[in-house]
């Protein structure tokens, strides 16, 4: 264990009695806390209860909904291959709950406190046979206990942003102990290469596999396209003039800069034939009450009328209804509504929330739009291709004005995005092989 690694260890143990008083910033943050105390003792039950020692044990940690996604064509190319295989999914964010159904694990729920004592009583208990982080959220003291049970290490879907903190001070000094020890590293691209062993990855342990999120978003849309509307359109029908803009995950600062720019495109057209009229669906990142407010607010204020509302179906179906916004106040659809539009504004790229995930709407064949606060990999490498374009908050009016006037870049633009996603197929299988590696040390030729 490093000197910092031990400092750290010290320092968790001493904050524990506080952590409560932490979790009284937000439930999420709550929950969060509380699961974390409570998990090795849960972790252990299961154990005791459910684990099957003639079985492999896989524990996959991820930190939230976004890494556990991009795990589970990984995951289900493993079952395929090894049908006992035993699964312990842990995450830090509460945000992951909503993706566990696809995961179907044995066990899952917070990782243990980042004591050595509560790692190591986890640990020993479950017995797993190899641990992978999804993409980047490796533990130092996790890792140190699994690594000296002989528990072998990996990562998939590996990345590392070139501005996280992680690549300087005290982040990297704490955690290069965590990335050596790691067995086995997935790269999401040659470009993360000098990243990872600049966090200490051993250059022997990386190699390339690609990203299965790519994946993931590539079944969702298939799956969203096959399935076809159930009740009848989702959105209502609109004429041939209408461009529909679905701004997906988005917080206040994505609401108020998409709303200031229909109403600047508005007004700049009172006295023009409009080649294409543009009609704004909002999915806000946390659909609840309040964002119905903000949201209604700034509509009556910029554009000075009541949007309309998915959750009551209030002026859903109504044709003719472009000049009001739709608050689409409800989850677990919005592949399903990029079907059926025809650019995307991805949100958190304004403020400081992180952009969300860009390539599901470039599956879905559409331009992909967004803010320029991001330090993401895919929404670089679109950019690159022409498929997605950034704007600052002032630059957004004449960005949707240039493709509204333009089917065919956009056309362009949603081919190029869904190109580049198709050019991620195989990450699957390759992320699955390092894993089936880990579990059983030369079992593949």
């Amino acid at each position: 264990m490093s000197l910092l690694e031990s400092v750290y260890n010290v320092a968790v143990n001493v904050l524990r009695p506080l952590l409560p008083a932490f979790g009284a910033a937000s439930p999420k943050v709550s929950a969060a806390v509380e699961g974390r105390r409570a998990a090795a003792a849960a972790i252990a039950r299961w154990a005791e209860r459910e684990r099957d020692p003639f079985r492999p044990l896989l524990w996959l940690h991820g930190a939230s909904a976004g890494e556990l996604a991009g795990a589970i064509p990984v995951v289900d190319r493993l079952r395929e291959t090894s049908p006992g295989l035993q699964l312990l999914v842990t995450y830090s964010s509460p945000s992951a709950e909503g993706v566990l159904d696809e995961l179907v694990a044995d066990y899952a729920g917070y990782p243990p406190l980042e004591t050595m004592a509560s790692c190591r009583e986890a640990v020993e208990s479950s017995r797993p046979d190899a641990m992978v982080f999804a993409k980047l959220d490796a533990w130092p003291a996790l890792t140190r206990v699994a690594s000296d049970a002989g528990v072998r290490l990996g990562m998939i879907n590996a990345t590392v942003r070139p501005s996280s903190s992680r690549l300087r001070g005290p982040g990297r000094q704490l955690l290069t102990p965590s990335y050596r020890r790691l067995d086995s590293v997935g790269a999401v691209s040659e470009d993360e290469i000098a990243r990872l062993e600049l966090l200490g990855t051993r250059p022997e342990a990386i190699q390339v596999t690609g990203d299965a999120s790519f994946e993931r978003a590539l079944d969702r849309i298939e799956r969203a396209r096959d399935r076809g509307p159930s009740d009848g359109p989702r959105l209502p029908a609109r004429g041939p003039r209408t461009v529909r803009l679905c701004a997906g995950s988005t917080w206040p600062e994505d609401e108020r800069v998409l709303i200031e720019a229909v109403a600047r495109l508005q007004g700049s057209r009172v006295d023009a034939a409009p080649t294409a009229e543009l009609e704004l669906i909002l999915v806000p990142h946390e659909p609840d009450a309040a964002a119905v407010r903000r949201i209604r607010a700034l509509c009556l204020e910029h554009l000075g009328v009541e949007p309309r509302l998915w959750s009551t179906r209030e002026g859903v179906t109504e044709t003719g209804e472009i000049r009001r916004p739709l608050i689409v106040d409800a989850v677990g659809f919005l592949v399903e509504l990029y079907l059926e539009c025809d650019i995307a504004w991805v949100g958190g790229g304004i403020g400081g929330e992180g952009l969300h995930s860009v390539v599901e709407p470039a599956a879905a064949s559409l331009p992909v739009l967004f803010g320029p606060v991001h330090d993401r990999w895919e929404a670089r490498e679109l950019m690159r291709r022409d498929a997605a374009a950034e704007a600052p908050p002032e630059g957004v009016p004449a960005l949707l004005e240039s493709l509204l006037a333009d089917p065919r870049r956009r056309r362009e633009m949603g081919a190029a995005g869904r190109d580049y996603v198709e050019s991620g197929r195989g990450a699957g299988d390759a992320s699955a092989r390092l894993v089936m590696e880990l579990l059983d040390p030369g079992s593949l030729p």
